[in-house]
């Protein structure tokens, strides 16, 4: 893909979906290409396990088929490495690579991977130098405000990635110490965009009903979803709607619970259907935020390990006169 044909879709659809650990593994991504999304990305990837290709993170890079650009986010701090290993995501058929700046786990942190990178401004801009002049596909970089509230360097930081030859930018507008639910800045983010010529995208706090307020405020170019996405796929089409590009319509619960089955059993064809399961427990109650007695939904899937055990969980959920409820 080139970098100018990655920025016209990109501008034109305003959306690009995230990539989020433990979420949009290969069953999920199969979900979200079936409503259409322009790009999709797998989960974040080390770069040293790329180069000595890791099972299991090779397993992490099957790409799904269909008229979407598939994405890969490669997490490292060694430029070299990075680069090594942008070769083979490129080589595997990526369509772009997106490099981690913003992830603020500990043991990420610790080895000077992800946020941490915001605090090395020489090394940081040396990988994406490096990414981008090695492959012919588009480099992006996703980061935060900041690695902390102190941190003052998020708009020279931003000019001197887009120098090194970053094709856009996703900003998650939360600095690096700050968790869900703190104030969110899309103000700072307009700053940014303002100050760059490549695309800026806009993460943190995404609805389907805000994200064209919040392109308004950050001036950004698209949107991403964050954790809003999980388990429910429609915000895809919501988003999309809301930029004219489809029409959006509620899902049912016939529609829901047929997406969760095959959700439930794509996880079980990939992992196995007992550690498939286990891995949804987290995220059916997901599907079902507006049903009454979501926290027995809840407490009841921690012990589910069959598929047959979620059909019997979505057996006993019904409508009642217009309100989803768990029986």
């Amino acid at each position: 893909m080139k970098r100018t044909d990655f920025v016209r879709l990109l501008s034109r659809t305003h959306l690009l979906l995230p990539p989020l650990s433990g979420f949009t593994d290969f069953p999920y991504r199969q979900i979200l290409a079936r409503f259409n999304p322009p790009f999709i990305i797998t989960e974040m990837v080390n770069a040293k396990a790329v180069l000595m290709k890791n099972k299991k993170t090779m397993e992490m890079l099957r790409q799904v088929t269909g008229a979407h650009k598939n994405g890969v986010q490669l997490l490292g701090h060694d430029p070299e490495e990075m680069a090594q290993a942008a070769c083979i995501l490129q080589s595997l058929g990526f369509d772009y690579i997106d490099i981690n700046m913003g992830c603020t786990v500990k043991k990420v942190v610790s080895k000077g991977q992800g946020v941490a990178l915001m605090r090395n401004e020489e090394r940081a801009c040396d990988i994406v130098e490096k990414v981008s002049c090695i492959v012919e596909v588009p480099v992006t970089v996703k980061m935060r405000l900041g690695y902390s509230d102190t941190s003052a360097n998020l708009i020279s930081f931003s000019k001197r990635l887009e120098e090194s030859g970053a094709t856009a930018l996703t900003i998650h507008a939360r600095s690096g110490e700050k968790k869900f639910g703190a104030t969110i800045d899309y103000e700072t983010v307009s700053q940014v965009a303002s100050s760059l010529s490549i695309p800026v995208i806009v993460n943190g706090g995404i609805t389907g009903k805000n994200a064209l307020d919040v392109i308004e405020i950050s001036q950004a170019a698209a949107v991403m979803p964050g954790r809003s996405i999980i388990g429910n796929p429609w915000i895809i089409n919501e988003i999309l709607s809301s930029f004219g590009q489809c029409v959006y319509q509620e899902p049912n619960l016939s529609h829901r619970k047929d997406v969760v089955f095959d959700h439930v059993s794509l996880l079980s064809d990939f992992f196995g259907e007992q550690t498939g399961v286990v891995r949804f427990r987290k995220i059916l109650p997901k599907y079902f935020e507006s049903c009454k007695n979501l926290r027995m939904i809840k407490t009841d899937v921690k012990v589910v390990t069959s598929i047959s055990d979620v059909t019997y969980l979505l057996s006993r959920i019904t409508e009642d006169k217009g309100s989803i409820v768990y029986r």
